[in-house]
């Protein structure tokens, strides 16, 4: 939740910041889909450095298992992927370039579409994560018994469980990633000067 209130405040305005001097960009001798591509980038990266070593850091002084330690990771991932796509995407559909402010631009109606819809993505990505993984440990832990042996809570709790909720996690963030980004582009190419 602080990345994505970071990508909001920070890489959300991102594009809107150039305001004035936007002319210059397009006299670049650079695409303007280069430039959506390197914020993206240069969210992405930012944001996974950090994210990804507390993740492991916090993973380790708890003395989680590796497959628990790689989930984590790979959500770590994920969502940092999820949430430089909604912040760039967004911020490229919707400049506001006359405004110089990053808080007024980052408060306005844009940045708290982003904030929300990034809260969302974060949400449904650790429930679906979260869910097969706590079934698991609570199996492990409490016995097989406390989950019913036939039935869909056992599966939840098993590697199919696991796999599916990998999967659902990974379609997830390549839409929250593609969709916004594609977007974006395509408004951004047609903004006017």
């Amino acid at each position: 939740l602080i990345l994505s209130t970071f990508t909001t405040l920070f890489v959300f305005p991102m594009i809107s910041m150039e305001g004035r001097r936007f002319w210059v960009l397009v006299l670049l001798p650079v695409q303007r889909d280069q430039i959506v591509w390197s914020k993206f980038f240069f969210s992405f990266v930012g944001g996974l450095l950090p994210c990804a070593g507390l993740v492991f850091l916090s993973d380790s002084m708890l003395g989680l298992e590796w497959h628990l330690v790689a989930q984590h990771e790979y959500c770590c991932l994920l969502l940092c992927l999820g949430l430089s796509g909604i912040a760039v995407g967004l911020g490229a559909k919707m400049p506001d370039l006359r405004e110089s402010s990053a808080a007024k631009i980052s408060s306005g109606f844009g940045g708290t579409l982003c904030l929300v819809v990034s809260s969302m993505y974060i949400m449904i990505v650790v429930v679906v994560a979260a869910v097969p993984t706590h079934l698991f440990l609570l199996s492990r832990a409490l016995g097989p018994s406390i989950i019913a042996a036939d039935g869909f809570l056992a599966w939840l709790a098993g590697p199919w469980g696991a796999a599916a909720s990998l999967a659902i996690i990974t379609t997830l963030a390549f839409l929250a990633t593609v969709v916004p980004l594609h977007t974006g582009l395509r408004a951004f190419r047609q903004l006017e000067t």
